[in-house]
């Protein structure tokens, strides 16, 4: 179905196109190096200074990955159009009011105490070394394999529309360069500049590059013709095995809980100007969600009939193929500008995240290392973690939505410790770890097939570990001692008086 011909990205108006792009992300990271201060705060952070529109453009670019416009888009070739309710189903709703449950608090812990991380929020508030050291390493594992994904979405879809002249392996080579290029210099200020930047051009390109393929395929009567006519079970989500109760709750439910564990986003919370902004937040949250997720299912559908017989991983190519085979050069060009945008506004964030966790979470408690030093270790790790990254990618370990489920689930497990550590004078220490650790291992025991299927009820594993880990936190907090009172004055205290409003300044 590929044209023949002339790869867009050999044609002199193709490179210009993608050099241009190439060149706005250095400028805007380049920029923001010159006025980030080398501190912590100011480096990792961008001085807690993000506005309503900043907050809102980075949760949602930072957010939208490769597993929503690549992965999602391939769920959707053999699901159907049913698969727009097994990913957004819940999360239109839940993954908003998440941001303010777990985010309002956290916030207003930052601004007083200087929290900027879970490791920093949740063992700060129970005074436990053990807890911050958890958090971290279960965030950077989970991290990992999603970091993944986005290498893995942006170098298929620029191998595929330069139809082959660029490789897969240098194809995501140059995506993690690029990215490290704005990012290693411009710190969050700077990557949330160029979430702005990239937010706003994929979601003009895609809704653009939608109507594109509508005429290109007849028109949306003629696409619905034809999968009634050559595959009617793609209309109906009750014939699709993957989108069995079971399988729709399960994905539906991790997928709407676990946005606001992931760290990225959850230091993205943290560094907003005023409560406010994450209040603002909620209002245009879903209807963008809902906008893109939309667009993916359609590309996904219409691909099935298009360019049927892609079975397993050769799914995930599905939108570059359905552009490339279908549209003009210049319009294909568009397309892989919209997947990088995509994949790379969810790179860089990532990327600058692991740095921050690493150095302030595991570097600064056990070495004394100046503001400047920090940040210059900081960089030294966006480099070597991106390095993992692309290396694992390189290998492709499995499907897209397969390898983002894995990191869903995991960061999933972990929201009852936040829930209950924020709200629950009783949580202590020993039943927080508890509750990090054995949903944990017993995740990995369902997904390695050591555990029978059965156990899990016909459910995702992350399901009866979501429930374990809140038995677990509860029965432990309550058969050990209670946390100090001055840790619960500390915490529960505090939130007291700022919504007796007798601290309205934090508001």
């Amino acid at each position: 179905m590929t044209k023949k011909g002339l790869a867009p990205v050999n044609s002199v108006l193709g490179f210009s196109i993608l050099l241009a792009y190439v060149l706005v992300l250095l400028i805007i990271g380049g920029y923001g190096a010159r006025v980030t201060r080398k501190t912590r705060e100011d480096y990792f952070m961008a001085g807690r200074g993000l506005g309503s529109i900043a907050v809102f453009m980075t949760l949602f670019a930072t957010n939208i990955t490769a597993f929503t416009i690549i992965g999602h888009a391939g769920f959707s070739y053999h699901a159907g159009y049913g698969a727009y309710g097994y990913v957004i189903g819940w999360s239109i709703f839940i993954t908003p009011f998440t941001y303010y449950l777990i985010g309002y608090r956290s916030w207003l812990l930052g601004k007083r105490y200087g929290y900027a991380t879970q490791p920093q929020v949740f063992g700060g508030i129970l005074k436990s070394r053990a807890v911050s050291l958890l958090f971290l390493f279960l965030l950077l594992y989970y991290t990992l394999p999603y970091l993944v994904v986005s290498i893995i979405g942006g170098g298929l879809a620029f191998s595929t529309i330069s139809e082959g002249l660029v490789p897969y392996w240098p194809a995501a080579a140059i995506i993690v360069v690029v990215s490290l290029l704005y990012t290693v210099p411009a710190g969050m200020r700077g990557t949330v500049w160029t979430d702005i930047f990239q937010g706003a051009l994929f979601m003009v390109i895609s809704v653009l590059l939608l109507f594109a393929l509508v005429r290109a395929l007849g028109g949306f009567s003629a696409i619905t013709s034809r999968i009634a006519a050559e595959q009617p079970a793609l209309l109906q989500r009750a014939l699709s095995p993957d989108l069995a109760p079971a399988n729709w709750f399960s994905f539906s439910f991790i997928n709407s809980i676990a946005v606001v564990v992931f760290p990225q986003i959850f230091i993205r919370i943290m560094a907003a100007r005023s409560s406010r902004n994450l209040k603002q937040v909620t209002l245009f949250y879903p209807a963008a969600m809902a906008l893109i997720f939309g667009i993916s299912t359609l590309l996904g559908v219409w691909g099935a009939v298009s360019i049927p017989g892609l079975v397993g991983k050769d799914s995930d190519n599905i939108v570059p193929l359905l552009i490339s085979g279908h549209l003009s050069p210049l319009w294909t060009i568009l397309g892989l500008l919209m997947i990088l945008a995509i994949v790379k506004s969810s790179i860089d964030s990532q990327l600058l995240t692991v740095a921050h966790l690493v150095t302030d979470d595991l570097i600064s408690p056990y070495i004394r290392i100046s503001p400047e030093r920090a940040v210059l270790w900081g960089r030294i790790i966006l480099v070597l973690f991106s390095a993992a990254a692309l290396c694992i990618a390189l290998a492709r370990p499995a499907a897209i939505l397969a390898i983002a489920a894995f990191a869903f689930s995991g960061f999933s497990i972990m929201l009852p410790v936040m829930i209950g550590v924020l709200y629950w004078r009783r949580a202590n220490q020993y039943g927080t770890c508890a509750a990090l650790i054995l949903p944990a291992v017993m995740l990995h025991l369902w997904y390695l097939g050591i555990l029978p299927g059965w156990t899990t009820f016909g459910l995702m594993p992350v399901v009866p570990a979501f429930f374990l880990a809140v038995i677990t936190l509860v029965a432990v907090s309550l058969l050990t001692p209670a946390p100090a009172a001055t840790l619960k004055e500390k915490t529960f205290g505090f939130f007291a008086r700022v919504f007796e409003q007798d601290e309205p300044g934090l508001l």
